[in-house]
């Protein structure tokens, strides 16, 4: 759905919106096809996962986060598709990913690695992928707590476009997304898959990992801090997608902010490290 419809708020905005509010938009029944390279973490997963992912609940999930937080993030491909390659690498390990067998019964479906918050973003179009890149980020940074943080994230976004409607023009899309319904389940359910991915990717990458955690801890560089927590948020999560779409892209850059190791911790992309003084230089010639 584009955001190109636009409707005139003078005297006929009462008429339109509630008109408007009749509009029953199922987010589950729309598809996209997973970028290439992602379809080995399809392959990889278990069936009853992919199901779930494609046709159930945290796919609408995916769908609604992506339009309700999405519309002005900067743009990624590059990140995307190397996101999509290191994820299927660590699908296709067996060490977190061991194959159900026949001697599991019942269990048998759910053994494997847990790729069900991925590939419903992999599979719901634009923006879907940096919203799961963002929920690593928030598993990561709130252990156990993310959730409360995701409805807090949703209630103002919701919040700031119902405001857009009270303006001059209004688009389609900011007014479906302003009537979204997301519940405190589903989010739990969206936040507990992104968890149990990250956990088995940190497990793919120990090694890598444990490096990484030595040089950011002795790095001291705090995270960004404040009362709006949805402000800073938004703020670094758009930093550090735009920050690794340059490293993916051959652009050295020179770390000053914890987001952005942050970012580095949550989604096992490993650029060469320069560590000089305060200022830590990333180069891309060799994304791990």
């Amino acid at each position: 759905m584009t955001g190109n419809f636009q409707f005139g708020l003078v005297s006929g905005q009462n008429q339109n919106i509630a008109a408007l509010a009749n509009v029953n938009i199922d987010f589950s029944i729309v598809k996209c096809a997973a970028p290439p390279e992602y379809n080995e973490l399809g392959l990889a997963i278990s069936p009853k996962r992919r199901t779930e992912a494609e046709d159930g609940p945290v796919h609408t999930v995916a769908r609604k986060l992506a339009l309700l937080l999405c519309d002005d993030l900067p743009e990624i491909p590059d990140l995307v598709k190397a996101y999509g390659i290191r994820a299927s690498e660590i699908a296709k390990n067996p060490k977190v990913n061991p194959k159900g067998t026949s001697s599991d019964g019942a269990f048998r479906e759910h053994i494997g690695i847990d790729g069900t918050s991925l590939w419903a973003a992999a599979t719901s179009g634009k923006g879907a992928v940096a919203v799961h890149l963002l929920a690593c980020m928030l598993s990561r940074m709130w252990k156990g707590r993310a959730t409360a943080v995701w409805a807090e994230m949703v209630s103002r976004r919701k919040a700031m476009l119902k405001q857009r409607l009270a303006e001059d023009i209004f688009s389609l899309d900011d007014f479906t997304a302003s009537t979204i319904q997301i519940s405190r389940d589903q989010l739990a359910e969206w936040d507990a898959s992104a968890r149990a991915w990250l956990e088995s990717a940190d497990t793919a990458f120990s090694r890598k990992q444990a490096q990484a955690r030595i040089i950011i801890d002795n790095l001291g560089i705090e995270l960004p801090s404040g009362s709006d927590v949805y402000k800073i948020i938004m703020k670094s999560w758009k930093e550090a997608l735009r920050f690794m779409e340059n490293i993916v892209n051959g652009m050295p850059q020179a770390v000053e902010t914890g987001e952005i190791l942050l970012a580095l911790s949550s989604w096992h992309l490993y650029p060469d490290l320069e560590v000089l003084c305060a200022v830590t230089r990333l180069s891309s010639k060799m994304i791990h």
